[in-house]
Parts: C-alpha cells; sequence; structure tokens
C-alpha cells in the first residue's frame, strides 16, 4: 500500500481527504470548474487504456463538459440497477426526448448503458455498433427467434426491424416494419408492395413468422389473407380432406397460398398457366385430359398459348361452395361462345365464326342466355353445352354417333334419330340441311309479302271511306261512346243475332290464350332483348315461363279440336256445310271489291261472311293448326323422332317460331284494323261481345245475309224494317 500511494504520489494525498471523508455517504461531490480539469487526469493514471474513448465519452455532449464521475459511481455499491439509473440520469440530462424500448420491463431493464459503451465501441448508427448491439440483445434473450439465421451477409440486425427508442410494441409497428423488409426484399411480393399497400392493414408479419423464414401455416396463412379480402370466399370452400399426390400440397382443401405465388402472380388470366399448373398438382387426371385435347398449347412451354383457355378460364376462382357444377359449366360455356365468335381468333385458327350464334339459337343455347340472366329462378331446366360434346377437358370435335350418345344422356325415351335435330355449327343451305333452309326462305318471303298486300287493302279501304265521306269521329261507334260518357241515351235500333253464346265464349278462349301464348312464347326467341329477359323474369325464369306457354298451348289444341268437332256435328245436323267455307263466288266477289276500291264500281253483295273474313279466318285456322302440331312435337321430341327424322324436329322448331311471327303480324295489323280502327266500327266492334249487329249495318256489310233474313224488306222498296223485325 506504502508503494501504491508513494507511485501515485504521496505529495497530494491531502487533494484526497474530502473524497475520503464523503465515502461513507455515497455521494460524490459536485466537482469545481479546477477539478473538471484535472479530475480525468487522476483516473488516467491507471485507466491509460482508455485516453481515447475517454476524451470522446467527456466531450460527446455538446455544450457541456462531462467527467468521469459523471457516469461512475465511485462509493461502495455494487447494485448493478442502482449504477444503470445512476447512468440513465446523466444520459436523460441531454437526451431527455428519447425513451428506453424497454420502459415496460420491470426487472433487468437494460439501461442507456447497455447498449451504449461509449469506451470499447463507435456511435449507434455504425454498423459495427448496431452488431454488438444485438449481441447484448442476444445476452438476455437466449431463444430469439431464427429470423434470417441462415442470412450470412447483410442479415439484418435487432435494431433494422425493433425501433430503439420507442415504447410501442412491435405489433403495433407492422407497417413501418414492412418498410424495413421492403428495403431489401426490393422484388417480393409486387402485389403487396408499393404505395397502394402502405394502406393495408397487413404486413410481412402477417404471413411471415419471425420464427425462422418459414411461412406460417396454411389456415394462418388463409386467415391473414381473408383479414383483408373479406369479400373474397374461398376458392375450394367445402372440399372434403382427401388424400393427394406428389407435388408438396397439403391434405383437404388447398388455401390461398396453394395456388397464389404470395403475390407474385400476375393478374388472371395472365397467370392462367402457372395456376393451372397448381391445379394440375391435385387434379392430375383433368390434367392428363387438357393436355391431350386441342387446348393444350395453353400450357405449352416455355410460352403458353395465350389464346386458349386454362383451368381458371372456365372454373370460377372464388365462388364458395354456392358454385354447383352446372354453374361451371354455363361459366365455361360463356368462354367458349366468347372466344369462337371473336373474329380475329377466326381468322387465325381457321374455323367458322358462327360457332358461338349457332349455339344461342338452338333451343340450349337460349336456355342458357335465359339462366344467366336469372340464376335464381326455380326450377331451372338442364342445359346441355360445349363441354358435353367437346368434353370439358379433351376437347376435339365428335362425330354424330357421339353426338346422339350425348343427347341420350337426358332423353333416356329418345332414338337416335334425336340427333338429327341438332344444325350444327355451319349455317343452314341448299348443301346443309336444305330443309330448314327452304322454310326460312318460305316464310321471309311470305311475312313481308303478306303485311305489303294488307297494308294495301287498308289504305283503299279507308281512301273509299274518304270518298264516301266517313269521319273516324263521327261514326256510329263514337256516337255510342259518347252517349255513355254523357248519360244520353240514343234511340233503340233494331238488331239481328250474329253471334251464340257459345260462339262468343269459343272467341273470348281462344283470344285470351292466343295473348298469352304470345306474351310467353315471342319472348323465349329473342334472349338478347331486354324486354324478352323482363318477360321471362315476370313469370319467374324461363321453366315456369316455358311451363306456362305449353299449358296454354294445350288449352288452345284442346278450343281448336272442340271447334272442328262442333263444326262437323252442326254440318251434319243441317246438311250444310259450314258458312266458312269458301264458295266459287267469293272469287267473283274479292275482284268486285277490288275494282270498288280503285273505280269506285259497286260494292259486292256478301253473305254472312265476306271474302275477306274468310281470309282471316282460314289463316288464323291453319296457322293455329300447324302451330298446335309443330308444338306437340317439340314437347315431345323422344316420342316424334321414333316415327320421323331428327332433321324434321329441328324443321318443326323453325317452323314454330316464324308461324307464330306471321301469326301476330297478320292480327296485329288486319285484323287490329278491322275490329278497332275501321272508320265503320271505331273505337271498337262489339259485335263478338254482345253478339248483335245492327240492321242498318247489316244491310251494308252483309247484303245477301239481310236478303235472307228479310226478303220481304228486300223485295219492297217502301216497306220499313224496322216493322219487321224484334230486336233480341
Amino acid at each position: 500500500m506504502k508503494r501504491g500511494i508513494e507511485g501515485r504520489g504521496w505529495r497530494r494525498w491531502w487533494e484526497l481527504l474530502p473524497l475520503l471523508l464523503l465515502l461513507p455517504l455515497g455521494v460524490a461531490p459536485r466537482p469545481v470548474a479546477a477539478q473538471q480539469v484535472r479530475r480525468p487526469g487522476v483516473c488516467g493514471e491507471c485507466h491509460r487504456n482508455l485516453e481515447a474513448s475517454r476524451d470522446r465519452a467527456l466531450g460527446h455532449a455538446k455544450g457541456r463538459a462531462l467527467t468521469c464521475q459523471s457516469c461512475h459511481h465511485l462509493g461502495f455499491s455494487n447494485d448493478p440497477a442502482t449504477i444503470a439509473a445512476r447512468r440513465d440520469q446523466v444520459c436523460k440530462g441531454c437526451h431527455a426526448e428519447l425513451k428506453p424500448t424497454h420502459r415496460e420491463v420491470t426487472k433487468a431493464a437494460p439501461s442507456c448503458s447497455g447498449c451504449h459503451r461509449i469506451h470499447d465501441e463507435k456511435r449507434l448508427p455504425d454498423p459495427v455498433a448496431a452488431a454488438a448491439v444485438s449481441q447484448r440483445c442476444a445476452s438476455c434473450h437466449t431463444t430469439p427467434h431464427k429470423l434470417h439465421a441462415a442470412v450470412t451477409k447483410s442479415a439484418p440486425l435487432c435494431t433494422d426491424c425493433h425501433a430503439a427508442h420507442s415504447d410501442r410494441p412491435l405489433r403495433e409497428a407492422d407497417a413501418a416494419l414492412s418498410q424495413k423488409c421492403a428495403a431489401c426484399h426490393k422484388d417480393a411480393h409486387p402485389s403487396h408492395t408499393g404505395a397502394a399497400a402502405q394502406k393495408l392493414a397487413s404486413a410481412c408479419t402477417s404471413c411471415h413468422g419471425v420464427d425462422g423464414l418459414k411461412l406460417k401455416t396454411a389456415a394462418q396463412t388463409t386467415a391473414a389473407c381473408t383479414s383483408c379480402h373479406k369479400t373474397v370466399p374461398a376458392a375450394h370452400a367445402g372440399v372434403p380432406a382427401t388424400a393427394v399426390a406428389a407435388g408438396g400440397i397439403r391434405k383437404g382443401a388447398p388455401s390461398c397460398t396453394d395456388c397464389h405465388d404470395f403475390g407474385r402472380d400476375r393478374v388472371l388470366p395472365a397467370a392462367g398457366a402457372s395456376i393451372s399448373e397448381r391445379c394440375g398438382a391435385c387434379h392430375t387426371e383433368a390434367m392428363r385430359q387438357y393436355r391431350s385435347g386441342m387446348h393444350a398449347n395453353g400450357l405449352a412451354t416455355p410460352v403458353p398459348n395465350g389464346d386458349l383457355p386454362t383451368c381458371v378460364s372456365c372454373h370460377p376462382t372464388h365462388t364458395g361452395h354456392a358454385a354447383t357444377r352446372q354453374d361451371v359449366r354455363m361459366a365455361a360455356t360463356s368462354r367458349c361462345i366468347q372466344c369462337h365468335s371473336d373474329a380475329r381468333l377466326a381468322r387465325k385458327y381457321d374455323f367458322a365464326r358462327t360457332v358461338g350464334a349457332s349455339y344461342l339459337k338452338d333451343y340450349h343455347g337460349a336456355t342458357l342466355e335465359f339462366r344467366a340472366k336469372h340464376p335464381a329462378a326455380p326450377g331451372q331446366p338442364a342445359v346441355l353445352t360445349c363441354s358435353d360434346c367437346h368434353s370439358a377437358h379433351a376437347v376435339a370435335r365428335n362425330e354424330k354417333a357421339v353426338l346422339a350418345a350425348v343427347c341420350l344422356r337426358c332423353h333416356k325415351e329418345g332414338d337416335a334419330k334425336l340427333a338429327g335435330a341438332w344444325l350444327g355449327h355451319s349455317p343452314a343451305g341448299l348443301g346443309n340441311r336444305p330443309i330448314i333452309w327452304l322454310t326460312r326462305l318460305f316464310y321471309y318471303v311470305l311475312i313481308p309479302f303478306e303485311l305489303i298486300g294488307l297494308t294495301l287493302v287498308i289504305l283503299f279501304h279507308l281512301i273509299d271511306q274518304r270518298r264516301k265521306g266517313a269521319r273516324p269521329l263521327r261514326t256510329h261507334g263514337m256516337k255510342r261512346l259518347r252517349a255513355r260518357l254523357t248519360g244520353k241515351p240514343l234511340p233503340p235500333e233494331p238488331t239481328v243475332t250474329r253471334f251464340s253464346r257459345l260462339e262468343r265464349l269459343e272467341h273470348f278462349l281462344s283470344m285470351s290464350t292466343f295473348i298469352l301464348l304470345v306474351i310467353t312464347g315471342l319472348p323465349q326467341t329473342r334472349p338478347d332483348l331486354s324486354f324478352a329477359q323482363g318477360i321471362i323474369g315476370v313469370f319467374g325464369g324461363i321453366a315456369a315461363t316455358r311451363l306456362v306457354h305449353r299449358i296454354t298451348g294445350t288449352l288452345f289444341v284442346l278450343l281448336l279440336v272442340t271447334h272442328v268437332l262442333r263444326a262437323i256435328v252442326r254440318s251434319l245436323r243441317t246438311k250444310r256445310l259450314p258458312v266458312m267455307i269458301p264458295t266459287r263466288q267469293d272469287f267473283p266477289d274479292t275482284l268486285q271489291m277490288m275494282k270498288h276500291y280503285v273505280w269506285g264500281a259497286p260494292k259486292p253483295k256478301t253473305g254472312k261472311f265476306d271474302s275477306s273474313e274468310k281470309f282471316e279466318y282460314w289463316g288464323l285456322f291453319l296457322g293455329g293448326t300447324l302451330m298446335s302440331v309443330t308444338g306437340l312435337a317439340l314437347i315431345f321430341p323422344e316420342l316424334f323422332t321414333r316415327f320421323v327424322p331428327g332433321v324434321l324436329l329441328a324443321t318443326f322448331r323453325v317452323m314454330h317460331g316464324l308461324e307464330a311471327t306471321f301469326a301476330v303480324s297478320v292480327v296485329a295489323l288486319w285484323h287490329s284494323y278491322g275490329v278497332m280502327l275501321r272508320p265503320e266500327v271505331f273505337p271498337l266492334d262489339t259485335t263478338i261481345f254482345t253478339g248483335e249487329m245492327s240492321v242498318e249495318r247489316l244491310e251494308e256489310e252483309h247484303g245477301l245475309e239481310y236478303e235472307r233474313l228479310f226478303p220481304e224488306a228486300a223485295q219492297s222498296e217502301g216497306d220499313n224494317p224496322d216493322e219487321l223485325l224484334v230486336a233480341d
């Protein structure tokens, strides 16, 4: 001890006396200005190896001088917590704005000097110093996560992710943490990074567990995905757990990451090839069939053919368990129609552009359109789609024999000839289904020819009435209407019974069924029109509409049969032909009527029904008969094709639609004019509803019938017919 004291300078021992007196109190004296300069020199006599770091430690505080005693306590207390607390107080003298990272830790909380060691390291953000801090973190966190443990170069340190001076837990700083991850992983997950993704609540740790570079479990990862993509149902929801072959795919329903490459996938369908490869890992048989079909180049390597469909082109990726097999088939068929109606693809691959249109014009194609527009309608009918004939995966052109087998899957009671009802994808012509082509040509000529002829007759009739001084607002019908509205009764006029009650009932039922057949039938031929879709929606979908149409059609057939039987019975009873049967006189009467319209010749006298009324009657009767026969054949195709070729069934379908169009056109133009717009009866001819016609009108329009009923009045010009009649 003596040598030690002498070695340290015996001549200044009295300078240590005040310090020794204060040691029992454990409080260091406040140094004076002279001591602040000399005190490091005293410590430095022993700690000679700290001169450089000592000077750095005493001078790092700007504008504030420190001594060794500012941080080092010279008392006898060895309590680390006491020493750390004293040093923290010194640091806070300047760094009051910094918050300790471990403020919530109550035991063994690291102090400033736990990380910052000013005597043996550089200042922190230096990489060497940061590495030293990570080592000190590991001194307490003996079982830390092993994130990036396998990375040897440029591996992130603790302070790269954990804020050094923040009181927020890491889980609240996920967005900032993800930005730090993106600083190194610049090309990772392009769909979940960038300015747009910064607003998302998800972060790298949502999918990547901190215990190494491995992902979390599939269930955890899927839960992380659905936390943001809440409106996207699982692609395979409800799939039972089944053993899966090789490929690294887990058992059971795939998770999000089984298909989506952690955000690296491009938007669909650009990523269809890569997604399809993952589908094939489980659906091995479907993939084998696909590679054997005509669309195999859709997955060709190294460059897939983007024009061809892949798995995700036909199978909806996120429809959930609510998507039925029929929904998938309909979605796939829509894609087929889209591609096979494209003019560019048709030229490139040399196929007929009419493929899509020909299917949509068929019964099943029209049904598909109605089902797509009304998916929630109950009792949806089955639809024959593209995949039924051409296979869903091993796509190929099929022969007629294969097509017949497809038809008989649903039409089990049918015959192989039923397949002939399908017209194919090529348009009908003289070389392909000529009977279809001729039927269409017949109606395409008949309908406009008939409408033009009827329009000319109407114009001639209007000119004739104008010549006679007729005015629409001064007709007998308008006088009767004004009398009803004003309450002024008209004088009674003699009438005759023109239609019996049975005939009036028959007309009312025929009119009602005809209107309902038009409302439910014509929209079925034009599913592309919005009004047609609206009518189908009112009836509750295509299935309900067709049911109403068929029931109404059956009633119409019964009315038609009843009408024919009644006419036959009446003819047998009276020994006379029905009055609607054309006679020889009808032809000269027609010519005479035309002369009357054109040259003002005398108007011919006719019986109970004139030639125009007979023409209208037979047009509707024959059209109704044709509609009944073709309609029954379409309702029972299996029975019909047992006796006739299937192509005739297709002809009947074309004929049924065009005949309906023809009938509606004639009724809308000719019949509407005759019973509503004709000047003699405007605004409505009520004869068919009341059964009565005035004698005056009977004499004017049906002279022969008037003479038959009133022979004496017809012979005597001076007689008053009112005296000979009794109004019914």
